[in-house]
């Protein structure tokens, strides 16, 4: 796996901070580098644009599911509230005192 030279300096930048703060896992690393310096590693995958969709995908279907329900809910209050047009047309008897208008 071959790294470009920004990949490099942070790689250096990493090991020089990890030396100074945690000298036992340093020496750790460095063993690990020498047994595995003779391996070769698998070609380099584009795992970021997987995740990167993945996380974005659930906000979308979160946000749709959220339009629906909402839609959903207005609906039925809109045909709950002007449903069947008020209690003076289902009860002429009772709006005695009523005038339209």
């Amino acid at each position: 796996m071959g790294l470009n030279a920004r990949e490099r300096r942070a790689l250096h930048s990493i090991e020089a901070g990890l030396a100074a703060s945690y000298p036992r896992l340093a020496s750790r690393l460095a063993v690990f580098t020498r047994l595995t310096a003779g391996q070769s590693f698998p070609a380099r995958e584009n795992i970021r644009a997987q995740r990167l969709g993945r996380c974005l995908r659930w906000p979308l279907v979160w946000s749709l599911l959220w339009l629906v329900a909402s839609a959903a809910l207005i609906s039925v209050g809109l045909a709950v509230g002007h449903g069947g047009g008020g209690a003076c047309t289902a009860r002429p008897s009772s709006c005695a005192g009523y005038t339209a208008g």
